[in-house]
């Protein structure tokens, strides 16, 4: 191998350097760098065939030189600069392989490898005068050489060297004299990039695959012309940099009841997004939630549920959002029955047995035979009674002086309307009334329900007199209470 590559070498030689380059490669001095596909470089002497992994000190290093007939099995390559890859397949300026089958493209396994420049800090220049007054002093540059992984062509349907960018941070510069200048600036060379292709990982049908040869590209990168208004005052080399995201803070939550979005800057760490496109970008928006100011509505309060004294009230209480974080309103309170029955004490005493004929309001208190009379009542005419109030109740009397001369009969009667029947039900005579008491009865402040003993009312149930009334009126109360 190393004969047959000496004797090609040495063909070339002769066809592209001319004689001097020849007598110099026998006498052994040139050594030619081979790009061998899917391997390192090496530098081989063509007289000696001897092969190296760097030429020896003082070697004449010549152009690289491909050699021709070499290649990895089953591979073949195009002459360089030929595309075997049309622009609207190719998915990047990285060489490419092609296979004349049913997966005919695909990438070589290249990587770029670039030279960082020396970095240059440019000030104006002064005249003589101001020369001899002041001298510059300046930090060294501060620059960075930035390859992202997947973007690092200057597009991606040409084969073309891989592209990376170069960042300075601005020089600190100072004149040394009566004031300090800050106009000096760094200047860098693009970085010269080159693939390093290593073994194609293709998949491998039943076919042939050819590959592209590498572009040759420039070895040495070269700052810009320094302009005739501005000198050098300092060099460096660029180092390899890093490019990272950089994510800012979260916003707050869109909404302060409920869920929302919140959202947050991100940027990558050079200042230019392109030079972290190797790296996935973090998320700039993410769903949030906040019931800071979700609040609690109460409705209204309903009626008491008593219509006289002690009771119960509820309302509705509704959450104005997803999540309340308070404590909930109550729903219930006492409270205290209103209704104008409940102050209301009277009797109204009828001539007819149907509430008809003359009639006669009596209000709270005691009337005796002539009480009645002087109000203009006929005394044992009474047929029919109501007893108007929920805590009242009207007591009549057979004699008129509440019999208290005489033993006679008396009945109680609670609120509601009492015919003929109803009286005689309850224990009173008919048109035997002759005295009678309007009161309410003692269990008021109790009892809710205020009705009387109620038993001779109209259509109601039987009435009973004295004690039996007032059993009854208790268990009436009771029942009306529950």
């Amino acid at each position: 191998m190393k004969l047959s590559c000496a004797a090609l070498l040495i063909t070339a030689a002769d066809s592209f350097r001319g004689k001097v380059l020849r007598r110099r490669a026998e006498q052994g001095s040139i050594w030619v760098p081979i790009a061998l596909p899917a391997r390192s470089v090496e530098y081989l002497n063509p007289v000696t065939g001897e092969t190296r992994g760097a030429p020896p000190s003082g070697a004449l290093v010549t152009a690289a030189a491909r050699v021709e007939g070499y290649q990895e099995p089953g591979v073949t390559y195009a002459a360089p600069g030929e595309q075997l890859v049309s622009n609207s397949t190719r998915k990047s300026c990285v060489p490419h392989c092609t296979w004349n089958c049913d997966q005919p493209v695909c990438e070589q396994n290249c990587k770029p490898v670039c030279r960082a420049g020396t970095c240059e800090t440019r000030c104006p220049k002064m005249n003589q005068t101001d020369l001899e007054k002041c001298h510059v002093q300046c930090q060294e540059p501060k620059c960075n050489m930035f390859c992202p992984k997947n973007t690092v062509c200057k597009d991606n349907t040409t084969l073309a060297c891989p592209k990376c960018t170069t960042r300075c941070e601005e020089p600190q510069c100072n004149f040394v004299c009566n004031h300090n200048v800050d106009v000096c600036k760094t200047v860098c060379p693009e970085p010269v990039c080159t693939f390093d292709c290593g073994k194609t990982e293709c998949p491998h049908p039943k076919c042939t695959m050819a590959c592209e040869t590498p572009p040759e590209c420039s070895s040495k990168p070269t700052p810009p012309p320094v302009k005739n208004d501005e000198f050098v005052v300092g060099t460096a080399t660029a180092g390899v940099g890093q490019a990272h995201w950089v994510p800012a803070p979260w916003a707050a939550c869109s909404t302060t009841c409920g869920t929302g979005t919140q959202t947050r800057p991100v940027h990558c760490s050079t200042k230019h997004d392109e030079d972290c496109g190797e790296h996935p970008k973090p998320a700039t928006a993410q769903a949030c939630s906040d019931y800071e100011a979700c609040q609690w509505v109460p409705g209204a309060w309903g009626n008491c549920s008593a219509r006289c004294g002690p009771g119960e009230q509820t309302r509705a209480v509704a959450c104005a959002g997803d999540k309340c974080l308070a404590a909930r309103p109550a729903t219930t309170q006492p409270c205290v029955g209103t209704h104008p029955e409940c102050t209301q004490c009277a009797a109204v005493a009828y001539g007819g047995p149907n509430f008809d004929g003359w009639s006669l309001e009596f209000k709270e208190g005691e009337y005796t035979v002539s009480d009645m009379e002087v109000m203009g009542a006929r005394c044992d005419d009474i047929s029919s009674l109501k007893v108007v109030g929920l805590y009242c109740q009207t007591t009549v009397y057979e004699f008129g002086d509440f019999n208290r001369q005489h033993k006679g009969w008396e009945a109680t009667f609670g609120r509601g309307a009492y015919d003929r029947m109803g009286l005689v039900h309850g224990g009173a005579k008919d048109n035997d009334i002759s005295s009678l008491k309007v009161h309410r009865h003692a269990s008021q402040g109790a009892d809710q329900s205020g009705e009387g003993s109620g038993a001779g009312r109209t259509g109601d149930q039987t009435p009973r007199s004295g004690a039996a009334a007032a059993g009854a009126l208790a268990a009436l109360l009771l029942a009306r209470l529950v």
